[in-house]
């Protein structure tokens, strides 16, 4: 699919040859556009998804895997940006993060490069970006709502220039952990995770018919992996379903989700561990049950190879009698992409938003 706001922002990149740049990338960007972005020493690279990171890494930028943490960029380069280029996100919070750093980091006469389409909130973003820097935003369209602009940052008076948070974008505290309350339990989140605010009721439904899925179990499962983890709340309520013993392994492609569940396996005292990977493709492990509510999208669309990537990993991680738990929308047809990789394809429930599938 082309991205005129995405070709905009790589042809800026590719021009500012002699700045000290940043480049902060996330799930919105493929391979075949980090392909078309020319490496460069001044050039600096940030990821909060391990995939796109490693593909940073293969085209030979320099790259950090970071929950947008600007102090890491820190460590890495001792002195101001000249420029700093971002194709705007779903996330609004993640936006403004990185408006908020931007003003921070750069150097006066540094500029701020966004790019987006008006139905993401392009335009509300530049003129933000440019009151906060007390400058006028130069806009340059890439078809009929397609926009580039470049936000300089310039000498002004009072508090701005001293890094003051008083006039700084609402990022939703970006930084700090959460909680998010479910029949009692607090699990521990934050902006940046998708669905970081709520539990997702995919996820609900699943825990709700678990207990109907074990009794296909003649044994309990005493390994389980959690595919896409977010910050965990799968792992956390099905280790206590499943009770003592069980070990699990929870992952995910953002950094991000990879932190909160880190800390959620650590205040419900779960038995496993959380690996930070690209659908577990670093991973080699046979476990008795995959759980699973996949993110079916990428970018801002719809992406029908995840469904296939998922249940492909989800196959070579089970062992020969294990089964796959799917919590999946209804509208997604799963099915005869599932029926061409495991033998037994079994849809237990439906309640007209989700349905649940057993894979085997």
């Amino acid at each position: 699919m082309n991205d005129i706001a995405f070709d905009q922002l790589r042809d800026a990149i590719n021009q500012g040859v002699n700045k000290q740049s940043l480049w902060l990338v996330d799930e919105s960007i493929n391979s075949a556009q980090i392909s078309t972005v020319q490496p460069r020493d001044n050039l600096l690279a940030m990821s909060n998804r391990y995939d796109v990171f490693l593909q940073l890494k293969n085209q030979g930028i320099n790259a950090l895997l970071s929950d947008f943490d600007f102090s890491r960029f820190d460590r890495e380069l001792d002195q101001k940006l000249d420029a700093v280029y971002f194709r705007v996100c779903k996330e609004k919070a993640i936006v403004h993060r990185v408006i908020n750093q931007a003003y921070k980091k750069l150097t006066i006469g540094g500029e701020l490069y966004l790019s987006g389409f008006k139905n993401e909130g392009i335009k509300t973003y530049v003129d933000k970006a440019a009151g906060l820097m007390n400058s006028q935003a130069e806009k340059n369209k890439g078809g009929k709502t397609s926009l580039l602009a470049v936000v300089e940052k310039v000498a002004c008076s009072g508090k701005r220039l001293d890094g003051s948070l008083g006039d700084l974008l609402d990022d939703k505290n970006y930084t700090y952990f959460v909680d998010v309350e479910s029949n009692g339990l607090n699990f521990i989140s934050k902006p940046g995770v998708f669905g970081w605010n709520k539990i997702d009721r995919g996820s609900e439904f699943l825990i709700e018919n678990l207990p109907a899925l074990l009794t296909d179990f003649v044994n309990k499962p005493i390994s389980v992996i959690d595919i896409g983890c977010g910050y965990g709340y799968l792992s956390v309520m099905a280790s206590s379903a499943i009770t003592s013993g069980s070990r699990f392994v929870a992952t995910d492609n953002n950094i991000a989700a990879v932190e909160c569940c880190k800390n959620n396996f650590s205040r419900f005292d779960v038995n496993g561990e959380v690996i930070v990977g690209d659908c577990a493709e670093n991973i080699n492990e046979k476990f008795d049950l995959v759980i699973c509510n996949p993110p079916f999208h990428q970018g801002f669309d719809v992406e029908g190879d995840l469904t296939s990537k998922f249940l492909t990993s989800s196959k070579r991680l089970l062992k020969k009698d294990g089964s796959a738990f799917f919590v999946v929308n209804s509208f997604i047809g799963i099915e005869k992409k599932a029926t061409a990789i495991f033998d037994d394809v079994t849809m237990l429930a439906n309640n007209g938003s989700f349905k649940l599938m057993v894979l085997k």
